[in-house]
């Protein structure tokens, strides 16, 4: 990754070339790029931050970011370029006219025993998690996990429940293009043969585990929707690691199957 002078690392926008991009519409393509990368930045990006990231001219990325602007879709602040509010009138009208989203409100706060504990439900973006809704219980755990942010899969309970749920042929399509796991705490995965075992493992017994691989005294299950679908979805149970006992373990596991279950009947099949 190239690393703009004066900016730390961990707040480059991640690099995605698309000169070789093939597209029905090229400027349709580089445009959704465009908002892609300002909605994963934490701060405002300049032209030159996004045309390295992408692998485009400046020039390319000025047009596209002027007629982006026109329509509201991103902002100008001090020279740089940031989301502006037509994308959140977008989302909201996604989350409107989701029956499913939904569904998982009114299923998780009915929940037995997962109802008091911090749900999330989410959908598997080729090798990241992206986070459509969230039911916080009466065990609050702070997490990074608003709507809308992506996280890596494979460090996550929602990634690996999906990533198990895939064929065979697309698991591994997939993971081909993993260079280097991510690495976010000491359990998280060092090696592909280690996140395999792992994968089979959450298939043979119906549930992924998150073992403080994502935060450290963070403990994760999910479960995935059963049913083949055009984009994998899973739900998950966050708490505390010294919460995580055995007992719990199996109510969390019985409640997401249910809730999993519940919304596959109202999820979209291929």
């Amino acid at each position: 990754m190239i690393q703009a002078v004066g900016v730390p690392l961990a707040e480059q926008p991640e690099e995605r070339s698309l000169r070789s991009v093939e597209s029905r519409s090229p400027a349709v393509t580089r445009a959704v790029a465009v908002l892609e990368i300002l909605s994963k930045s934490k701060r405002p990006l300049s032209v030159t931050e996004v045309a390295r990231a992408l692998d485009l001219a400046k020039s390319t990325v000025a047009n596209l970011c002027a007629a982006l602007e026109d329509s509201h879709m991103i902002r100008r602040i001090d020279g740089r370029w940031a989301l502006d509010y037509k994308v959140l009138e977008l989302g909201q009208g996604f989350l409107a006219g989701t029956d499913m989203l939904g569904e998982f409100r009114m299923a998780a706060a009915a929940l037995p025993v997962a109802s008091q504990e911090t749900l999330l439900l989410a959908t598997l973006d080729d090798l990241e998690v992206v986070y459509l809704a969230r039911h916080d219980g009466s065990q609050p755990v702070r997490l990074a996990s608003d709507i809308g942010r992506r996280m890596p899969a494979v460090v996550t309970a929602l990634g690996k429940a999906m990533l198990a749920s895939l064929p065979a042929d697309e698991l591994e399509r997939r993971l081909a293009q993993v260079d280097e796991l991510p690495t976010f705490t000491p359990r998280s995965h060092r090696t592909m043969d280690a996140l395999r075992r792992d994968l089979d493992s959450t298939r043979e017994r119906g549930y992924s585990v998150d073992d403080e691989e994502n935060t450290e005294g963070i403990t994760c299950v999910g479960v995935a929707l059963p049913g083949e679908r055009p984009t994998p979805i899973a739900v998950s149970a966050t708490l505390l690691t010294v919460r995580f006992t055995t007992h719990l373990r199996e109510a969390l596991v019985e409640d997401l199957g249910s809730l999993a279950q519940r919304l596959a009947r109202v999820a979209p099949l291929s």
